[in-house]
């Protein structure tokens, strides 16, 4: 979306320098023309990055399970079983994963009806964010409580709405209504407080900690209040100190973030009624830790079951996931970059065309 705006700027400015000259020889429809193209391009693009592949996609990922293993005997004409050369019977594979293809979970969510369907639950996902940004920011109005600790305590506080919007996108699009959705408050925070308050904190971690460290190496930051010519240009050192400090970050992220969100969104997911189906396979017993209500269990799962009962193939899976998402946007994004040079030139070459 800055990228939009950026070549708005640069577009506009350079329209600007060819007004007062009383010539206008198109330009004017030529820039608006840019425009309207640089928005039909960037906006599906940018959401379909930041939300969709951004929360709905790596949600699901953390919801499924593998399809348990099962025996599926061929059989020979008389109905027995047909075994190998060394006597045994043949166990298939189970089927691969939905999370671990792209292409496969696009079709999962475009089966349920168009394209569109890829925004389920976007409106929400704002409407979530919005109320914890507000939530904390009238957290951090109390005396000593910092910003980042106020953030951590608004995501406990909004559980409720965070919960509900898991149980949205998890599941096939329903009569039922998104407030209908959220479970017992009681029941959301038993469950939840615990994951929540780790994953807001490993977030906070995942910027805090390589900012403090910006300041031990002494990196240089450029100050956006200072005008351009004059801030101190930037050196190969601070360069490099900047790429080494935004590995840490994406290394916290690794490290912190996604296992603290896979964890939370399946401790969200063992909140789910028993009437709901979800879209990917989901062990709601957790391998047997997990017992309902009924038979005297808490009804959800814990931080610690969530944990064990994603294996390494779940892992790899999750991680492969992101490294697929993070090479989409790199390679959408320099598409769109190379959309903007291209405007830049043209509108440069026409305006210099009728100076």
């Amino acid at each position: 979306m800055s990228s939009g705006l950026a070549i708005g700027h640069s577009l506009a400015k350079r329209f600007i320098e060819v007004q007062p000259r009383g010539k206008d020889d198109g330009a004017t429809a030529l820039l608006l023309a840019f425009l309207l193209i640089d928005f039909i391009l960037f906006v599906p693009v940018a959401f379909l990055i930041s939300y969709t592949l951004g929360f709905f996609y790596p949600t699901l990922a953390a919801v499924e399970d593998p399809l348990p293993a099962y025996d599926a005997l061929s059989v020979n004409e008389d109905g027995t079983p047909t075994k190998d050369d060394n006597g045994r019977l043949p166990t298939a594979q189970p089927g691969k994963p939905v999370t671990g293809s792209l292409r496969v979970t696009y079709r999962l969510i475009r089966s349920l009806g168009s394209w569109r369907i890829n925004f389920h639950g976007f409106g929400y996902n704002m409407v979530v964010h919005g109320v914890w940004n507000l939530t904390a920011m009238f957290l951090s109005l109390a005396p000593f409580l910092p910003r980042s600790i106020a953030q951590v305590l608004a995501l406990v506080a909004i559980a409720p709405l965070h919960t509900a919007w898991t149980h949205w996108v998890i599941t096939p699009p329903g009569p039922r209504s998104f407030f209908s959705r959220i479970p017992p408050v009681r029941k959301v925070y038993l469950a939840t407080w615990f994951p929540s308050f780790l994953f807001g904190a490993a977030i906070q971690a995942s910027f805090i900690l390589p900012l403090l460290l910006a300041g031990v190496i002494g990196l240089r930051v450029p100050d956006m209040d200072t005008p351009p010519d004059r801030q101190t240009r930037l050196t190969v050192s601070d360069v490099a100190k900047g790429l080494c400090l935004l590995g840490v970050h994406l290394g916290l992220s690794a490290l912190l973030v996604t296992p603290a969100h896979v964890a939370l969104t399946r401790v969200q997911a063992s909140l789910l009624s028993a009437d709901e189906d979800t879209l990917v396979p989901f062990d709601r017993s957790f391998g047997g830790r997990v017992e309902p209500d009924v038979v005297n269990g808490k009804g959800f799962a814990t931080f610690g079951a969530a944990i064990k009962t994603v294996g390494l193939q779940s892992w790899v899976r999750i991680y492969l996931l992101d490294l697929k998402v993070a090479a989409v946007a790199a390679v959408a994004y320099s598409v769109l970059g190379a959309v903007i040079v291209g405007q830049v030139l043209l509108f440069l070459l026409f305006a210099k065309a009728h100076d």
